[in-house]
């Protein structure tokens, strides 16, 4: 599935790895009951990313839950970023995010194709007119085929593999403050809370989908704040929070699927209308459909707040 990278590079690269950890690896640092809970919630994503990694190089497609896997890391050095080593965190940030970027254009396609056809689906033939399906999969392909082409050649990279090695150090050795304490990370927690509640109240004022998704990316790293004070200390008023941005970052997630969804609707049919034995007449369907559902889910929001 993606090309060139196969067993033979993920076996290389994992005894790369291997050597790294034998060779580099410091002494571990002794960790408070706090500091010990960070490490072990970016340990679960680290192997999250690590098996995603693999499962990558053996053709497999783990690109969702290895995105989920970045995000909770990449969540918890910012909202809990003053705990950390500045450079090292902002190193992997940026590393994390680059690759996850490269990961989310494959998901998106793959996304939007299973949207499309279920759309597709719920209309009655005469209402789809001309080869509908084919264009919705044929474009996708067009777009994803070069987005995987870019994530095989992203992973044969040195940046790719030194953040492997990284993060193969960070189990080791994370680059965190050792002596936290449970109330510093519930102040962190709770400043993530009062700004995913803000951003959501601003958006729901205003009509900017660019805020709203803000406010999910908001709710997102709310939301995994609380899992880790969850994870760290079982309170029960953070397990309460996890449910409750969960359910904005559902929400506000609709939400922004349908945004991406009307955009790329939109140039289907535009490109179906200009072409001979092809009409836009369905895509016109499809698009209203997703307006629709945009005011759907802004309604669901506003009764969340």
């Amino acid at each position: 599935m993606f090309g060139p990278v196969g067993q033979g590079n993920s076996r290389g690269m994992t005894t790369m790895l291997d050597d790294i950890a034998v060779s580099e690896a410091p002494v571990p640092k002794k960790l408070s009951p706090a500091s010990a809970a960070v490490a072990q919630y970016l340990n679960v994503q680290i192997e999250a990313i690590f098996d995603g990694d693999a499962g990558l190089r053996r053709f497999e497609d783990p690109i969702h839950d290895t995105r989920v896997a970045i995000r909770r890391l990449r969540s918890t050095l910012r909202v809990f970023g003053s705990e950390f080593d500045p450079a090292a965190a902002n190193s992997m940030e940026d590393d994390l995010k680059w690759f996850a970027g490269l990961l989310g254009e494959v998901r998106d396609c793959q996304v939007q194709a299973r949207r499309f056809s279920a759309a597709v689906d719920t209309l009655p033939d005469v209402l789809v007119l001309g080869p509908v399906r084919a264009r919705i999969r044929d474009d996708l392909r067009a777009v994803e085929r070069p987005a995987r082409e870019r994530v095989t050649e992203a992973m044969a990279s040195p940046r790719c593999l030194a953040m492997l090695a990284e993060l193969r150090r960070w189990k080791v050795d994370p680059p965190l403050v050792p002596d936290l304490r449970n109330a510093q990370l519930d102040q962190q927690a709770r400043r993530a809370y009062r700004k995913a509640d803000r951003r959501l109240g601003t958006a729901l004022r205003s009509n900017d989908d660019a805020l709203l998704h803000r406010a999910r990316k908001a709710a997102k790293r709310a939301r995994y704040a609380a899992e880790l004070i969850t994870a760290g200390s079982g309170s029960t008023s953070a397990k309460r929070k996890v449910k409750t941005y969960k359910r904005i970052q559902t929400v506000l997630g609709d939400h922004q699927d349908t945004v991406v969804a009307a955009g790329v609707l939109r140039q289907m049919g535009a490109a179906a209308g200009t072409t001979a034995g092809e009409n836009g007449f369905t895509f016109g369907l499809l698009y209203a459909r997703e307006q629709q559902i945009a005011r759907e889910c802004r309604e669901a929001a506003s009764r969340l707040l």
